[in-house]
């Protein structure tokens, strides 16, 4: 199989997961299997790009595997509240794709000068409001390693998911140290390009960001 950022190369890299008999499941779903089924938590953060976000979730669709979606509040390149992004986002979710938040409280919390707990209730109030939703998944924006007074992904070390009225944290340990996990942050998989990982681990948690994927180049 040769590796590249084409929605071709993704079809296959899921084809070949589901040959290896993997469910592959939005986050929300894992305590629903039992620990014998192999499984990959198949993971989107729509950094940049509700358009690409849409194209991988029809793909995703016709290959019968959902994923969970996790959406920015103060995204610089897409509004939820928007007419063609609202309706993108609800077009992810009636395809059976899950959205989550993607989380920017701590970082959003010490440019304003505002509390990060109560920040971040803001922003899944509002991405509930926004799409008559309630989120149950959340997941920090931003890389663990930035330098700063902070970063996103402290959060769920100061404050509980009870506290903010969460189920699942997609950096909690047990999705990315007790299975294996794999990102293609930045455009760069760290480890190897997730085709080289499927079948090797019995569970994984798989971040694909839409963004750097394509149909035939990468301006498009």
């Amino acid at each position: 199989m040769t590796c590249s950022w084409t929605y071709e190369h993704y079809r296959s890299c899921i084809t070949k997961a589901r040959d290896h008999g993997y469910a592959l499941i939005p986050l929300k779903e894992v305590a629903s299997y039992p620990e014998t089924q192999p499984l990959i938590i198949l993971r989107h953060d729509i950094d940049r790009s509700l358009t690409r976000a849409l194209a991988m979730a029809r793909i995703e669709r016709e290959l019968g595997v959902r994923a969970t979606y996790f959406v920015r509040v103060h995204a610089p390149t897409y509004n939820v509240f928007e007419y063609n992004a609202y309706r993108a986002l609800k077009e992810i979710q009636s395809l059976g794709h899950e959205i989550g938040l993607h989380f920017e409280a701590v970082d959003f919390g010490h440019i304003n000068g505002e509390a990060p707990l109560e920040v971040f209730r803001r922003e899944k109030a509002v991405l509930e409001t926004a799409l008559n939703i309630t989120v149950v998944s959340a997941a920090a924006h931003g890389e663990y390693s930035r330098s700063g007074p902070g970063h996103n992904r402290d959060f769920f070390q100061c404050f509980t998911k009870e506290q903010v009225g969460i189920k699942y944290d997609a950096y909690d340990t047990a999705f990315t140290r007790e299975i294996k996990y794999i990102s293609d942050s930045y455009g760069i998989w760290r480890e190897g390009c997730m085709c080289n990982h499927i079948g090797k681990y019995p569970r994984l948690q798989i971040l694909v960001h839409p963004c750097w994927w394509f149909k035939d180049h990468p301006f498009e």
